[in-house]
């Protein structure tokens, strides 16, 4: 991992759809009227009684002769809170890394959030376990932090407890989720970890391996593992079970975005490779 490959996440920005409510100031849009830096609206005077802050072309212009005043908005500061899922069915793959590509997306959106003056936070879950842990923080040492700690993270375990625990344990305002998982959950269990988190923001990314779901159909053995068991067993391939295979595939992609929907979200979607440019165009497209 460079810094000229962390540098292309610069490209990704948190612009809620909606604004936040707190007091502390950030990067984002907050609810607050009255003094701050960025102009919001204006407002009769005694709704807001600022001598400074008088707009004198619009009160002499005002039909009934009313002084009105210009109104500001402060910015808020956000936590980007990344919830890791490190369970045994990331490690499975075929023809993307999807490790490395769940440590890349840790590092890039650390680098994101710190250029964008936000908080990071991260937890990294071994199924019920929590494998790392590094609360909100500002500073530019926590993606070192991470370029030591998460190479050193190997899958395992399974199920949703310990994020959906994590999940529940987040503040309420102020917060951005971002869940990266390969999202191998019956539904049911999709369902409970997305009410952990609503109705915070939240941004699935949502790692996909072509090669599990279109595996190869010459004749042989291969041997496969259980997604979230991580348990193995030998299977004779053929070209029926190949789109055996990938017609179960299909039916747990449109099963799990349709548990999305209910959410009202959207995975990002990446398949076996990561395109900047497209995570920043999604998280655009979010509805946070």
């Amino acid at each position: 991992m460079t810094d000229e490959a962390l540098h292309l996440f610069d490209v990704l920005t948190w612009r809620l759809a909606r604004a936040l409510s707190g007091l502390r100031v950030g990067g984002h849009r907050a609810r607050m009227r009255g003094a701050g830096d960025i102009f919001a609206d204006t407002a009769g005077f005694f709704s807001q009684p600022d001598l400074r802050r008088i707009d004198l072309r619009r009160s002499l212009t005002d039909p009934f002769a009313n002084l009105v005043v210009r109104r500001f908005e402060t910015r808020n500061d956000l936590t980007v809170h990344l919830l890791l899922d490190a369970s045994a069915s990331l490690g499975t793959g075929a023809r993307s890394d999807r490790p490395g590509i769940a440590r890349l997306l840790a590092y890039g959106i650390a680098q994101a959030a710190w250029r964008g003056r936000d908080r990071f936070a991260i937890d990294v879950l071994n199924g019920d376990d929590i494998a790392f842990s590094h609360g909100p923080s500002h500073s530019r040492a926590t993606i070192s932090g991470l370029r030591t700690a998460l190479p050193h993270i190997a899958p395992a375990g399974h199920g949703v407890k310990g994020l959906t625990r994590c999940a529940a344990g987040l503040p309420d305002t102020r917060i951005l989720v971002v869940l990266v998982s390969d999202f191998e959950y019956a539904p049911d269990e999709l369902r409970s970890l997305l009410s952990a988190v609503h109705p915070r923001p939240a941004w699935p990314i949502w790692l996909r391996d072509s090669g599990l779901e279109e595996p190869n159909g010459r004749f042989g053995i291969t041997e496969t593992r259980d997604p979230e068991t991580a348990r193995r067993r030998s299977e004779l391939t053929t070209r029926r079970w190949a789109q055996t295979q990938s017609a179960n595939a299909r039916r747990r992609r449109a099963e799990t975005r349709g548990v999305f929907s209910e959410f009202g979200l959207r995975a990002v979607e990446i398949r076996d490779r990561i395109d900047v440019n497209a995570l920043a165009v999604a998280l655009g497209e979010a509805p946070l």
